[in-house]
């Protein structure tokens, strides 16, 4: 009897144990995990962009003027100096008229002019004679020195006279050649009003109408060649301290479907622009330039996607950015799963992204932490980790 109460004793606190176990091992929750992988890190600088003509060429109006005539449309082959866009300028054609009107008058002056310093030259050469023969009486006493006193003031009155003349002279010169200075640049700027094309290409747009009245600086047509394109895009000047010329950048856009394109950072302006963005945020943006080996479907004009690889570094431990938190201490800190229990492991942290953290030390390749490290578990506590919907051995 009393080795039957014996058995049954032990019974029920084998019972008991299990039933401990059971309930210990039932309150394991699921916890989604994250698996630290060695990869490479890519921290790019992410922008819209447009494509244009590496050659692209802008012709602009050099003054008011009214579009005449287009001779050419949009998407035409054109050569260098074929005429493109006749303009008119009633103004300019009105003092072009004018300066010639007063260049015929001051040259009708300075020949009238230059008659009279010949007549007077000939009278002044005729009185110097004359005032050489009355010296030569006054000497042999023939002549009164009264009467050489008035020859003398003759040549000294003709000799004045040619001075003024010739002053004349001068000052018609120089007022007929800044006349002609001034009608040399009416007929350049009447010359201007025949755009012509500087180089062979294709016209890429023409954003004037006949008709339309233009000012000095409007673009009149657009021309490059469609066979070698380039992008510009423009980033926030807080973003171009990490950009670098030579840097890899990725080009996407619809009309590429899956294709991806490959390019280089080639330029970056020096100096910063002011734009306002279309939440009405006054922004400070630097122009760049990629250059891209293909163009696939791109054509100038066409918008594009460019992320600009600024960090490229590869082998390197990676985690999903939200696995990774801040403890008490401010340091960062990770929860890890290791023989099924968490465990709170302090990492030391190196590149971040948006989506990714590279890790320097605190975790080896391929261990499992909780993905969503800001969830509220207690070290120690038991979990099931679950991996892309499925149960992790760890």
């Amino acid at each position: 009897m009393k080795n039957k109460r014996i058995w049954i004793a032990g019974g029920v606190s084998l019972v008991l144990l299990l039933i401990v176990i059971t309930a210990t091992l039932g309150n394991s929750q699921n916890v989604e995990v994250a698996q630290a992988t060695q990869g490479t890190f890519i921290l790019s600088v992410e922008e819209t962009g447009y494509v244009e003509s590496v050659d692209n060429r802008e012709i602009q109006a050099t003054q008011m003027a009214r579009v005449l005539e287009l001779l050419v449309e949009t998407g035409d082959t054109v050569k260098a100096g074929q005429t493109l866009i006749r303009m008119t300028s009633p103004e300019l054609t009105a003092e072009i008229a004018a300066t010639r009107t007063q260049i015929s008058g001051v040259e009708s002056q300075l020949q009238a002019a230059h008659l009279r310093v010949g007549v007077l030259e000939a009278e002044l050469k005729a009185g110097k004679d004359n005032l050489d023969r009355s010296k030569a009486l006054l000497d042999s006493g023939a002549l009164a020195p009264v009467e050489y006193e008035k020859v003398q003031l003759q040549v000294t009155q003709l000799m004045e006279g040619v001075a003024r003349e010739q002053a004349v002279v001068a000052g018609l010169t120089g007022q007929l050649a800044g006349l002609n200075e001034i009608l040399s640049a009416g007929e350049a700027r009447a010359a201007e009003l025949q755009v012509v094309s500087q180089t062979d290409g294709t016209i890429l747009d023409i954003p004037v109408e006949a008709g339309q009245v233009v000012s000095a600086g409007v673009t009149l047509v657009q021309i490059g060649s469609t066979g070698t394109l380039e992008i510009k895009t423009e980033l926030l000047s807080d973003e171009i301290r990490r950009v670098k010329i030579g840097q890899d950048a990725r080009i996407t856009a619809p009309v590429l479907d899956d294709q991806e394109i490959m390019g280089k950072v080639a330029k970056i302006y020096p100096q910063a622009f002011e734009k306002t963005s279309a939440l009405g945020v006054i922004q400070r943006r630097v122009p760049v330039i990629i250059s891209i080996d293909e163009i696939g479907n791109l054509q100038p004009g066409y918008e594009v996607r460019v992320a600009i690889e600024t960090i490229h570094k590869k082998g390197v431990i990676l985690l999903p950015r939200e696995s990774v938190s801040l403890n008490d201490d401010g340091e960062y800190q990770v929860l890890a799963i290791i023989d099924g229990k968490i465990e709170f492991c302090p990492v030391e942290l190196g590149e971040r992204s948006q989506q990714w953290v590279e890790v320097l030390a605190g975790i080896e390749v391929d261990q499992f932490v909780c993905r969503d490290a800001s969830r509220e578990l207690k070290e120690g506590a038991r979990v099931k980790g679950v991996l892309n919907g499925e149960r992790v051995a760890k």
